[in-house]
């Protein structure tokens, strides 16, 4: 059953402003020079990748340019939090999280925390978990789309 253009346009909209304005509190909790950005990098080791990985690789999971994944990686080395190993050329480097990153990331975790929590806390936690799956749904398959 095809589902109304309406509420998938409402779906995209709500999630497109949740990203945007929980991006903006969160940034704000983040120590000078680094972002939600650079966390999503520290993040991406911690929750999904246990190795190094390249920087082209890294700007694959984000489907983003690799120019912007380098610049947000040589960030995050100058910070101390990754290491990088260089490659043939700069999309080659090999990219990995260190204690440091991985404190960085815990630290954040920390203090976003209890604003996460005092966003949902009035949504029954079964709410929760049901928006969870489906979101989580909705992302595995633009995960493995052909054009990605």
């Amino acid at each position: 059953m095809p589902v109304a253009r309406e509420t998938l346009l409402g779906l995209f909209t709500e999630i497109a402003i949740l990203e945007h304005l929980a991006r903006t509190r969160v940034d704000r909790k983040f120590p000078d020079g680094m972002s939600a950005h650079h966390f999503g990098i520290l993040n991406y080791f911690i929750r999904n990748h246990p190795g190094p990985d390249s920087v082209a690789g890294i700007a694959w999971a984000f489907q983003e340019e690799e120019s912007y994944t380098l610049d947000a990686v040589k960030r995050l080395h100058q910070m101390g939090y990754i290491s990088l190993v260089p490659g043939l050329d700069e999309r080659d480097s090999m990219v990995d999280v260190t204690d440091a990153g991985r404190k960085a990331a815990a630290d954040q975790l920390d203090k976003m925390g209890p604003e996460f929590q005092s966003l949902v806390a009035e949504i029954p936690w079964e709410d929760l978990e049901t928006a969870h799956r489906v979101l989580h749904e909705i992302r595995l398959v633009m995960d493995n789309l052909p054009d990605r």
